[in-house]
């Protein structure tokens, strides 16, 4: 049994050559290249895949070699999985060989009766061993074919750079090496997930933000790690459909992904250097700067100007949407030129190796919040904050526009908090707190779209002005008696986040 400690990174087709020429892999010696074809193999109710587990049999040269899979997953972008693997004679396996007991517990005799093919890989492998610093080796793997499964079949380039030895972090140290002069992009989804995916014909959906997974007595600081690696989990899964599907859903679950991860940094600031956390905070900005826009357009051509043209369908608001679609396209290309960009990757990268090697252990004065209970952490930040957002909302009825995007801001702060510890309290108080909050946070945050539509409307004019006067004069004010509507239906959410009771107060 041995444990592989890995990063994925996807290689566009163009850049292969200067991967393959790179000067850190040229003092690696000669590449090692060779041609791999692997069957995996579960039940016809796919028991393995549910398990979290993979059993293939792989061709190398002449050998035969059959592996099994356990567990695991991505965090921070870095793959760790139990394996065993033996020698069989042939493609078929050979179960019987293994004898460790969490093997022979997941391919019980009814299983093994019903094992049959059910997706290929082959690709062509490069590998290189490079040694690193402080005796660590690391063998980059280039591979090159197609997982096909179900009649489907889909391409393979990528990089996969293996710890063979020493600490995982000069993984991220080699990697970013490699990122600074390579189009190289972390990639969560392994060969097997992609065989899965096919075999089964499911297609590309948005991801949510799964359960962080937080546990009674855990510290701050594996707290902060945990919530940090669910949104770049969350973040990563939702690239591929970002950069190539036009559901605007992945934009959204991206972006909030991004608020999370900001958010995350500013709850566990009372924790954690100030040094540590800036530099990744002024990333994630630049990244949130450029989400901005696209959602923004995203907003107004899916959700704001259907209604009125399904009503007006010939008037001059089909050209203002034309033009939206104009604005729209250009903030999406930014977006996707920065997802794009090596600045992207070493961002990722840099987050990644940052909640591996855990710097602010070894930093100078440390706080003493690290090694305090995580829910003492959240009983500070979620009072202070449920106070402020009280505060915030007083006179709610009256409240102009400004102080209503006050309350806003500290309604979805206070929610992004509330979820992140919600595990480490009874789960009936907490979903009932964090259910009036985002009821009162959505009809806002609806609200601040609205208001939004005024920028994007004076984007719109331009030159155009009087041309555009009726069509932008009957958004606006469609928009604005909306705004007041929901103004009306918000004061009941209101009244029933005042009554909602604190989930981590203790009773008296």
């Amino acid at each position: 049994m041995t444990t592989e400690i890995e990063l994925k990174l996807s290689l566009p087709s163009g850049q292969l050559a200067r991967l393959k020429h790179h000067p850190l892999l040229a003092k690696a010696g000669p590449a090692l290249r060779r041609r791999l074809v692997s069957m995996y193999f579960d039940t016809p109710e796919l028991e393995l895949m549910q398990a979290q587990a993979a059993l293939r049999v792989r061709r190398v040269g002449r050998r035969w070699v059959q592996t099994v899979k356990i567990g695991g997953g991505s965090a921070g972008g870095l793959h760790q999985r139990t394996e065993w693997e033996t020698s069989v004679a042939g493609a078929a396996p050979e179960p019987g060989r293994f004898d460790d007991p969490a093997v022979q517990t997941l391919l019980t005799p009814a299983r093994l009766a019903r094992l049959r093919p059910v997706f290929e890989t082959q690709f062509w492998r490069t590998a290189w061993t490079v040694p690193v610093s402080e005796g660590s080796s690391i063998e980059v793997a280039l591979d090159q074919g197609f997982v096909s499964g179900g009649g489907r079949s889909q391409p393979i380039c990528e990089v996969e750079l293996e710890l063979k030895s020493g600490k995982p972090a000069a993984l991220y140290d080699l990697a970013l090496a490699l990122a600074a002069d390579i189009d190289l992009f972390p990639d969560p989804v392994s060969k097997a997930q992609r065989g899965y995916a096919l075999l089964q014909n499911l297609p590309l959906q948005p991801v949510q933000a799964a359960p962080i997974g937080l546990q009674s007595g855990m510290q701050v600081t594996d707290a902060f790690v945990a919530v940090m690696q669910n949104g770049l989990g969350q973040f990563i899964a939702n690239l591929t459909g970002l950069i190539h599907e036009a559901d605007p859903e992945y934009l959204h679950q991206a972006r909030v992904a991004l608020r999370r991860l900001r958010s995350a940094l500013t709850v566990f600031s009372p924790a954690l250097p100030e040094s540590i956390l800036k530099p990744l905070g002024e990333e994630l900005h630049w990244l949130m700067g450029v989400f901005g826009p696209a959602r923004d357009w995203d907003v107004f051509a899916t959700q704001t100007l259907p209604p009125l043209l399904a009503t007006k369908p010939g008037s001059p608001l089909a050209s203002l949407a034309r033009d939206g679609e104009t604005h729209r396209s250009e903030a999406r290309a930014a977006m996707t030129m920065a997802v794009s960009s090596r600045r992207f990757t070493r961002l990722l990268l840099e987050a990644g190796r940052m909640l591996l090697l855990r710097p602010w252990e070894q930093a100078k004065g440390r706080s003493a919040w690290q090694s305090a209970p995580a829910a003492t952490l959240a009983e500070s930040v979620l009072e202070r904050r449920h106070r402020r957002l009280l505060r915030r909302g007083r006179r709610f009825a009256r409240l102009p526009a400004a102080a209503r995007h006050r309350l806003r801001i500290a309604a979805k702060k206070q929610r992004y908090a509330a979820e992140f510890f919600a595990e480490l309290y009874p789960p009936k108080a907490a979903r009932a707190y964090i259910k009036n909050l985002a009821a009162l946070q959505d009809g806002l945050g609806a609200l601040n779209d609205m208001a939004v539509t005024g920028r994007l409307l004076a984007a719109l004019r331009g030159s155009r002005a009087a041309h555009r006067a009726w069509a932008c004069g009957l958004v606006q004010g469609w928009v604005e008696s909306r705004a007041q509507a929901r103004i009306a239906e918000l004061e009941p959410a209101w009244r029933g986040m005042k009554k909602a009771r604190p989930f981590w107060r203790k009773p008296t």
